[in-house]
């Protein structure tokens, strides 16, 4: 039963302004928070939400009453929508998804360097994924849709690093939408 519960997956969707975390939201409900969290910190504040998850049945935590009908609700992806909603991303947004959708699951660094390359900016940094992948999350909030990626910490080579992972259930869908080829 253990294994069961460490494999599910938490949906976690911070809203990121400039630096840092102003919104946290965790299973369609959004938690208070005591003050904002560094974008850095974040990982780790996220690494805690899940280990909870795997004592904790947060899907369960009972929301106010204004929120109780639509909060658990989490409907999945029709092709037509997944369209629709890739239709309405940033350039930055789909080579996300696509090197996602290519790759599986990605360390942070790599997914940085091949949207650097793939947009030709090698400026862009941990703040610009940072806003990229609030800007996703908020909008596939907003749907009431299946996340389409997950975000994890895992220690590699004796140090954290954050690992996209691609929601499998739309791995397919995603690389067929975007024109990618799963690697």
């Amino acid at each position: 039963m253990a294994d069961r519960r460490e494999d599910e997956e938490v949906e976690i969707s911070p809203t990121i302004r400039g630096d840092k975390v102003v919104r946290l939201v965790v299973c369609g409900l959004e938690w208070p928070l005591r003050a904002e969290i560094p974008v850095e910190e974040f990982l780790k504040v996220a690494e805690s939400i899940r280990l909870l998850a795997r004592y904790v049945d947060l899907a369960q935590v009972a929301p106010g009453p204004a929120e109780a009908p639509m909060a658990r609700a989490r409907a999945s992806w029709s092709e037509e929508e997944l369209a629709r909603f890739l239709e309405e991303r940033s350039e930055a947004q789909k080579a996300f998804l696509r090197i996602l959708a290519e790759r599986g699951e990605v360390v942070r660094e790599e997914v940085l360097q091949a949207i650097r390359s793939e947009l030709g900016r090698p400026d862009y940094g941990g703040g610009d994924l940072a806003g990229l992948v609030a800007g996703i999350n908020r909008r596939v909030n907003s749907l009431r849709k299946e996340p389409l990626f997950t975000i994890e910490r895992r220690r590699l080579g004796g140090r954290l690093a954050g690992i996209y992972k691609v929601n499998p259930r739309y791995r397919e869908l995603l690389l067929r939408l975007l024109g990618a080829q799963a690697l």
